[in-house]
């Protein structure tokens, strides 16, 4: 079916925009003169070996469709009243051939394409034309997104001109940069420990994460109606069982399609990794994030409503009534339309849980939602003698959605939380936040018990044994969350809880047992500090690039630095540099400013540094290519690198081993400076 290939090669097109910083077409522009001041402009495009370019003229192929088509390239010229065009832009090279893909005649290039066009000068005194050429690119397993290339040409000395960054560095900004002259990322001393961060794991784990979003709002009020309507859409056609299991397929397909689509506009920055941390870290968009959760949590507790306009599902509802394969894919967007007011608020915890990991997991967390509400819409319209195994709707559909409200509150703490922390605030510390959490664990419980009412709430004769053990669950939640509460005589500070680990501010974040570093370990906060204090010593530093927001390395703090083995590992054999990217408190004027870092070795970027948290962002991206939290590495005073370095790593024995290696590292360096000297 010529849905689901287009929408595996959508998918394709999604992860390659985040793996492969790739550019598989380059352009040049040329000018000649043909007579008295007509010149001919040539455009040409030179592609990689497998990659095609569009012809502008698609339409006229045959069995075109708009909508099941790549685009065409679009060229145009800023002619004001000093050009004129003569013609129309022409085409050489291009070809014509069926395309298994689009399953219709396609026109494209291959290798190379070339365009040209006859331009009128008209005056001499300003002979630079600007230009324009909107393009798509294809391969036979993936398509880039459409790009512009806008070009510049002098046409009388057949000049393109290329306008360059420039690119400038403080040097009382480059100063403040640590630096680190012996460090080499190729030659640690011992190259058999280290690791990369495994995204598939954390792929895998957001796809889930966003599958069970899907599948819980089923079950709200906004969703849960919608089920026989949808069936009675695919039953009413009449349609033999064959072609109602394929348009229940194309429906499943577009219900996900939906929900994919919102992770493209955070590819629109290109490949540049630190745009998605700068904007998971900002006070601002956490508080924003805040006060929309408290108004979805409000809102599943039944004072108002949340729809988008109806203006929109009754376009779509109209584009749905056409029938065919089209009017499917309008139903499925109908549903999303309709269903907005319940799995929104779901839809916004899933996407504000992956926005700090970059637009891939983002883009799997909305496709494990979009499978999660969309595969049970396609069994019950494919099956629809189904529907009978469903329960009826009823006082227990709104009974969930108060339930989720109160998750909701309880979640929007967890942004107002990391907008204290990033900017230094204090007043939602760590004994405030887990009153909170244990005060919405408490009303919820109460809710199923029948003590609290809300509005659209149905009466309560009889407990029912469903809300008896839910009500009593979240009973011991509560006092698994006071648990929290308990002091660890080792770390003199409150003890972690596991299910709280990254959602909690860090223990150390407290009124009463206040701590500077994680778990009650002594750290810096500046690396030259960190450096001076390890020669001092003649020990080894652990540098730890860390985040205020950074839901994982709290993790690592609670989880793997607490254990006894990786704490005592810490404490007693290394010197730990705690580094915060986030951090939002501003460096002294003089020192702000902005400098030049590559990045992988060969693309340039100007960097601005403001505060603390660019600082120290710039030290990891400039020496260890990496931007992500948390970052492990460990070195010799010096700067030498003792081991490769370490990502997210929850297994504390395998955290523990990579320790070891570096410390034997250090130990061996130690050795091979003592016999270099003699």
């Amino acid at each position: 079916m010529k849905i689901v290939r287009v929408f595996l090669l959508f998918l394709t097109t999604i992860f390659s925009l985040s793996f492969n910083a790739q550019n598989p077409i380059s352009w040049n522009v040329n000018s000649k003169l043909v007579e008295n001041n007509i010149y001919e402009l040539e455009i040409t495009a030179h592609l990689e070996k497998g990659w095609h370019l569009y012809s502008q003229f698609l339409e006229q192929n045959e069995g075109y469709d708009p909508l099941n088509s790549p685009f065409s390239t679009y060229i145009t010229y800023d002619l004001s009243p000093n050009f004129d065009t003569i013609g129309n832009t022409k085409e050489i090279g291009v070809e014509t051939h069926y395309d298994p893909v689009w399953e219709s005649e396609i026109s494209f290039f291959s290798d190379k394409a070339t365009f040209t066009q006859l331009i009128k000068l008209n005056n001499l005194d300003s002979t630079v034309l600007n230009g324009n050429i909107n393009f798509m690119i294809c391969n036979e397993t993936q398509c880039l997104p459409p790009e512009d290339y806008k070009f510049k040409i002098e046409l009388i000395f057949n000049k393109e001109i290329i306008d360059e960054i420039e690119y400038k560095t403080d040097s009382n900004t480059l100063a403040i940069i640590p630096k680190l002259e012996a460090l080499d990322l190729n030659s640690p001393i011992n190259n058999t420990c280290g690791d990369s961060e495994d995204e598939n794991k954390s792929f895998w784990s957001l796809l889930i994460l966003g599958f069970l979003g899907g599948l819980i709002s089923l079950f709200t009020p906004c969703v849960f109606p919608m089920v026989p309507l949808t069936v009675s859409f695919f039953t009413k056609g009449g349609t033999d069982k064959s072609s109602g299991i394929g348009k229940a397929l194309l429906y499943g397909f577009s219900i996900i399609l939906v929900y994919v689509s919102l992770s493209l506009p955070f590819y629109i920055q290109g490949t540049d990794p630190e745009v998605l941390n700068n904007i998971s870290s900002s006070a601002v968009l956490n508080i924003i994030f805040f006060i929309i959760f408290l108004v979805f949590a409000f809102s599943f507790f039944g004072y108002y409503e949340l729809t988008l306009p109806t203006s929109w599902a009754n376009k779509a509802d109209k584009a749905a009534d056409i029938g065919g394969f089209l009017g499917v894919m309008f139903m499925a967007l109908v549903l999303a339309i309709v269903s907005f007011s319940c799995t929104g608020p779901l839809l916004g915890s899933v996407l504000a849980g992956s926005l700090d990991k970059g637009p891939v997991p983002i883009t799997m967390a909305m496709l494990g939602f979009g499978i999660g509400l969309g595969l049970p819409f396609t069994l019950f319209a494919a099956f629809p003698s189904m529907l009978k195994s469903l329960p009826q709707s009823g006082g227990w559909l709104n009974s969930v959605k108060v339930v989720l409200g109160f998750a909701e509150l309880a979640l929007a703490f967890k942004f107002l939380s990391t907008a204290d922390l990033v900017e230094h605030w204090g007043f939602l510390k760590y004994e405030a936040f887990l009153v909170i959490w244990i005060l919405c664990a408490i009303g919820t419980a109460l809710y199923l018990f029948g003590k609290i009412k809300f509005p659209h709430d149905s009466p309560i004769n009889k407990l029912k044994p469903s809300r008896i053990v839910l009500g009593t669950l979240f009973v011991i939640t509560a006092i698994y969350f006071s648990f929290g509460f308990k002091v660890d005589e080792k770390t003199n500070t409150y003890s972690s809880l596991n299910l709280l680990s990254g959602v909690a501010p860090p223990v150390s974040y407290s009124w009463l047992y206040p701590n500077e570093c994680p778990n009650g370990l002594q750290c810096f906060h500046d690396f030259e500090s960190a450096q001076k204090f390890a020669d001092e010593k003649n020990m080894p530093i652990l540098i730890d690039f860390t985040g205020h927001a950074c839901t994982n390395c709290r993790r690592m703090e609670d989880n793997v630095w607490s254990k006894k083995e990786v704490f005592d590992l810490i404490n007693e054999h290394f010197v730990l540099a705690s580094l915060y990217v986030d951090d939002r408190e501003e460096l002294a004027i003089e020192q702000q400013g902005e400098i030049t870092i590559e990045i992988n070795d060969s693309t340039k970027k100007q960097k601005k540094i403001k505060t603390v948290g660019d600082k120290w962002q710039t030290f990891e991206q400039r020496y260890f290519k990496k931007v992500s939290q948390p970052h492990y590495v460990l070195i010799a005073p010096n700067g030498r690198l003792l081991t490769n370095p370490k990502s997210y790593t929850p297994d504390p024995k395998e955290y523990a081993q990579w320790l070891k290696c570096g410390l034997d590292a250090f130990f061996l360096s130690k050795e091979m400076e003592f016999y270099g000297k003699n």
